[in-house]
């Protein structure tokens, strides 16, 4: 299962959480202190105006995702090993969906992984890794979910089902396990180019050698270039949040992870 916690704490350690948290003190504050109340009410009041800018959600997702560039396969092998397997991250699941019959389906964000992962493997041929647990007690692992959707909406057959996995680091700790008995040593990864660094990170730090395959870069269209962009919008608080989160999540992972050895487990079973 999940752990639930960090989640919870990030919720309060991110826009718009903190922001609210912050002008929440400013107000108590003021019943003793008013102008220091008032400033801290008006600091997260610009904090926010800000951060739900589009361009600056922009900026924010640009100094991530510019990490990883877009994979250029004639450069991919350069230097290394050839990758023996293309390793797709789940990207969660739309539950019940009604238009479906009220079955759970892979999501929007895993959809657009799970695109670029067959794209990928029609053009190098390499067998493909879903990987995506059942963190919640969910009747199917998204990795079944994926795997069914890879069949049917693209024709694509998956050879490993990861179906263990709760978070990025137990992709990476499972993946391993699961591609060492076939020999694998290294990998093309799909995920969202924001989520990259820290998949990396975590498949590095597993022992298990990447070739980052982003997917999912953020643009902004000329509306928002030229005049949306300079006006606050839900859409562009929520740029600056993941891009937030994703930074706390890095951060995480390395205080948590960092010192980890790889721990033993039982290796799911490939696909049949």
């Amino acid at each position: 299962m999940v752990d639930i916690l960090p989640k919870i704490q990030a919720l309060f350690l991110l826009p718009p959480g903190i922001i609210i948290v912050i002008a929440l003190l400013g107000f108590l504050i003021q019943i003793r202190w008013q102008l220091f109340g008032s400033l801290i009410v008006l600091a997260s009041t610009g904090a926010l105006l800000v951060l739900s800018l589009p361009l600056t959600g922009h900026q924010l997702m640009r100094g991530i995702e510019s990490r990883f560039p877009p994979l250029r396969l004639p450069a991919a092998t350069d230097t290394g090993a050839l990758p023996g397997a293309i390793v797709i991250l789940g990207g969660g699941r739309y539950t019940e969906a009604p238009e479906y019959g009220g079955g759970d389906s892979v999501n929007t964000l895993a959809l657009e992984r799970l695109r670029y992962g067959a794209w990928l493997h029609r053009l190098t041929g390499l067998p493909i890794l879903v990987s995506g647990g059942r963190p919640y007690g969910e009747a199917l692992s998204e990795a079944e979910l994926m795997q069914a959707s890879l069949a049917s909406d693209f024709r694509v057959q998956v050879k490993w089902v990861e179906n263990k996995s709760a978070n990025t680091y137990e992709n990476a700790r499972y993946t391993k396990l699961m591609l060492a008995e076939a020999g694998v040593r290294r990998v093309y990864l799909v995920t969202h180019a924001a989520h990259m660094p820290r998949a990396v990170w975590a498949f590095e730090n597993q022992g298990l050698s990447t070739v980052p395959a982003p997917m999912g870069f953020t643009t902004l269209n000329k509306e928002d270039r030229e005049t949306l962009g300079y006006f606050p919008s839900a859409y562009g608080l929520r740029l600056s949040s993941n891009a937030l989160r994703e930074r706390l999540g890095l951060f995480w992972y390395q205080r948590k992870y960092g010192e980890a050895e790889p721990p033993a487990g039982t290796v799911p079973a490939p696909a049949r």
